[in-house]
């Protein structure tokens, strides 16, 4: 199911909020201008993730394959080596004319109705900004959600963008999601009804803001699906998919409202019960044979 095009510009929308100026010392002097470029590099991050939105959604099948082989509009290759696509040098330019070059891989992956595109690559635009992007964006393809958890490394810090995107029959999207800046959480962000690869400086800092919300030890969110990823990602702690939700705002451990086999656990769609079963491939439940059947994961009756 692999294959792609602008695979360089790939990530999701990303957001950019404006610092203020701090006080005429010399320490004050540096931190604005740190707090600029900081600025400068989320919003070059900004309108390439724009553009590869744009874009993806116009390669993705309804199962979200792409197709393969697609040229390198600028010069360049992609080329398939076993599941992953190699990215060299790929040139491709926005609407807006910015030019990027793109190195580096990128996969995707199937487990029952989730399919995962991750990737690693280095980007170059035009006019010699140079970052490098590692991240994730997840599709329940059952309950048609999208989830994506990705990073950018700048020589500002590191950046990282989690939330949620829906596409709207008119060519626009739903967008909320959450900016941390060097690990710390920075902004808060919603858009509704836009067009995300037209995206301007004053509509993301009406979008964005603060982030005002009490410490979250794990994972903002915005739906329990975000929170179902974000516990399949890690085999090793107390977080599974059958036992964490959305709980305002965070995920978060709950206890279980329906009383289930010892072997299963509770939930409230069948997609949950898919990834429970992907977690153990040693038992009976296979992403195929399980179903959510009064409140539990169950093998669906022949």
């Amino acid at each position: 199911m692999l294959t792609i095009s602008n695979l360089n510009h790939l990530c999701l929308i990303i957001c950019f909020g404006l610092l203020t100026h701090c006080g005429s010392s010399t320490q004050s002097s540096t931190q604005s201008e740190a707090a600029s470029t900081a600025d400068d590099d989320v919003a070059v991050f900004m309108e390439w993730s724009g553009s590869a939105w744009k874009s993806l959604n116009s390669l993705m099948a309804s199962d979200r394959s792409l197709t393969f082989p697609l040229n390198c509009p600028g010069g360049g290759t992609m080329d398939m080596e076993g599941s992953q696509i190699n990215i060299n040098d790929c040139v491709t330019t926005s609407e807006s004319g910015t030019e990027y070059l793109g190195r580096g891989t990128y996969t995707v992956s199937e487990s029952g109705s989730l399919v995962t595109h991750e990737w690693s690559q280095d980007l170059i635009v035009a006019g010699g900004t140079t970052f490098s992007s590692t991240g994730s964006i997840s599709f329940d393809t059952l309950d048609d959600l999208v989830a994506f958890d990705f990073s950018a490394t700048f020589s500002s810090g590191v950046f990282r963008f989690t939330g949620i995107v829906a596409n709207n029959a008119d060519d626009t999207s739903d967008l909320t999601l959450s900016v941390m800046q060097d690990g710390v959480t920075w902004l808060d962000c919603s858009f509704d009804d836009s067009d995300l690869n037209a995206l301007t400086d004053d509509l993301v800092d009406t979008a964005c803001a603060d982030d005002d919300d009490p410490a979250c030890s794990t994972l903002e969110c915005s739906n329990d699906f975000q929170c179902q990823v974000f516990a399949d990602n890690d085999q090793t702690d107390e977080f599974t998919t059958g036992n964490t939700q959305c709980v305002s705002g965070c995920c978060s451990l709950v206890e279980a409202t329906v009383s289930c086999a010892a072997n299963t656990i509770s939930c409230t769609t069948d997609f949950q019960c898919q990834m429970f079963a992907d977690d153990d491939q040693t038992d009976e439940f296979t992403t195929s044979n399980v179903e959510c059947s009064g409140g539990c994961c169950t093998l669906i009756a022949e």
